[in-house]
């Protein structure tokens, strides 16, 4: 299931749903300082994205989408306080999601580059690069199960990285992005 299916079933808004929850979060967490009122609105969040799935179109990002849901759940929950956060006018709210949200397009271009360079690296560096960031041993652990030197396996990284940044900012360049 991607988002280019053009079907989804429950199962598949909810799949999806779950995969981009916690950056919605973050996204309204950025807006909404208050931690417990973040939860509340993104819980209003996803409850407008399940009542409106429907109305979804697969050759949609589902993120775009679920982020616009998401802005307009944070400007409903200000105009509900009737007022805005002290420092801030609604025009300046305004401008401030706005900027929030093209800086949000431009992560998520970037991440679509880095995972087409990623695609094009060799089989074994993928897997060491999937293997590095999972997180689940530490540098030490790696190496040892790599039978390589902790140092070696920086280097490795450190030109795998290297390689993935020069990809990207080709692409960008390509595609007339900023990386």
């Amino acid at each position: 299931m991607s988002l280019e299916d053009h079907s989804l079933t429950d199962e598949d808004f909810i799949r999806l749903l779950t995969a981009y929850h916690g950056r919605i979060l973050q996204y309204v967490a950025s807006l909404i300082p208050n931690r417990a009122q973040a939860d509340d609105v993104m819980q209003e969040v996803s409850l407008a994205l399940w009542e409106k799935r429907s109305q979804y179109d697969p050759d949609l990002n589902f993120l775009t989408w679920m982020r616009a849901f998401a802005r307009i759940q944070v400007l409903t929950h200000y105009r509900k306080q009737s007022r805005v956060p002290a420092q801030l006018s609604n025009e300046a709210l305004q401008r401030v999601v706005g900027a929030i949200d093209a800086q949000q397009h431009a992560v998520d271009d970037q991440l679509a580059l880095l995972r087409g360079c990623l695609t094009k690296l060799p089989a074994a560096q993928r897997d060491l690069v999937r293997r590095f960031y999972a997180g689940r041993l530490d540098v030490s652990q790696l190496a040892q199960q790599l039978q390589v030197q902790p140092n070696t396996l920086y280097v490795k990284i450190h030109r795998i990285r290297e390689r993935l940044l020069a990809c990207v900012q080709k692409q960008s360049a390509l595609s007339g992005a900023t990386v």
